[in-house]
């Protein structure tokens, strides 16, 4: 079978469940990888308030345990979830048993650093459905905002629910949005919000060793005190700049497109939080790692050691289900977000 007969293969998990596992190597992040305490909590979430489709459920491998750098007497749960066609912006729920875990960002502000901040979805009926998951348990950073980002008329909340688990959620309201008709409630997340010391070195990173270019890159301040999605002060919103890149494998994407898989830097300048990097990584609970597919994992690793980036963990083969056996290997970002790069070969 050649690569992209392999790539735009679809695998069937049980009836009348079709979940595309396509490999798009210029299409941003795959999924995220998402540790959690409660399964059943996050699948009851998933499948009943955001009204994603449950793709695998099982035990997860022990090489990709032993991939991650966990002892052999940790085990772990998972539960992977897609949004009707969509190829991308899965979300893997993992619950690991036999290991101690320390909560990422349960008890961080908005401009502590570190990790990652939020994953970003769509809905539809905002306001209405921002119920379904405040009965859950689900609090908001701040009250629903409604403001205009590039002649777009958008509103926002930002979503805490357990674990630290955070979704940044929009709703176009002017102009309609289109292309996402597979949307029933909340899409899947096509963005992913990480809170950085220092915008320009992290876009560099993702410029210079990822070959990402920027969908955004920019500098902002409110010319006027406004409500803070981020729950900032209304009278200190014009004090500060947002130093914004908005990176993604394409650079500038299609109009046309979904525009999944893209990563999204902020620093506050003048803002000073802690640095919650060291946190980040398995088997703590919160948003782990971001999944992206490439084409060669083994060459994709020796290229970036090559320009002396440090390997997070080395290139390995490992079962990740739905796909079979994957060729991974990670990194870490400036602020500790890892990156797991992954291949059919």
């Amino acid at each position: 079978m050649s690569e992209r007969a392999n790539c735009e293969a679809l695998q069937r998990w049980g009836p009348n469940m079709t979940m595309n596992v396509a490999f798009d190597v210029n299409g941003g992040w795959k999924e995220a990888v998402v540790s959690v305490h409660d399964l059943h909590f996050w699948g009851e979430v998933a499948q009943h308030d955001l009204a994603w489709t449950l793709g695998h459920r099982g035990a997860v491998a022990r090489d990709q345990l032993k991939a991650w750098g966990l002892p052999d007497h940790v085990s772990a749960e998972e539960a992977l979830y897609h949004c009707g066609d969509e190829a991308q912006g899965f979300v893997r729920f993992v619950a690991f048993k036999g290991a101690k875990q320390e909560r990422i960002r349960a008890g961080a502000m908005p401009w502590d650093t570190g990790g990652i901040f939020s994953l970003m979805l769509r809905a539809r009926n905002l306001v209405t459905v921002k119920d379904s998951l405040l009965d859950r348990g689900f609090t908001m950073v701040a009250d629903p905002v409604t403001f205009d980002y590039n002649g777009q008329i958008l509103t926002n909340i930002i979503f805490r629910g357990p674990d630290g688990v955070s979704f940044g959620v929009y709703e176009r309201v002017n102009p309609p949005l289109t292309g996402w008709g597979h949307v029933r409630r909340f899409s899947q997340p096509f963005n992913c919000m990480q809170i950085v010391r220092n915008r320009d070195a992290t876009r560099n990173f993702h410029r210079d060793v990822l070959g990402f270019g920027a969908f955004v890159d920019n500098d902002a301040r409110n010319p006027t005190p406004s409500d803070s999605n981020f729950g900032f002060p209304k009278n200190l919103t014009t004090q500060y700049t947002t130093k914004a890149a908005i990176m993604h494998p394409r650079g500038k994407l299609d109009a046309k497109e979904r525009d999944n898989g893209r990563v999204e830097l902020i620093e506050w300048d003048g803002f000073e939080g802690r640095d919650l990097s060291a946190r980040a990584v398995a088997p703590n609970l919160g948003a782990l790692m971001l999944r992206w597919c490439v084409a060669d994992a083994a060459a994709a690793c020796q290229a970036i050691a090559a320009k002396g980036i440090e390997i997070y963990r080395p290139a390995t083969m490992v079962i990740v289900e739905p796909y079979g056996t994957l060729t991974t290997f990670s990194i870490r970002t400036p602020d500790g977000v890892i990156y797991e790069l992954i291949s059919r070969r």
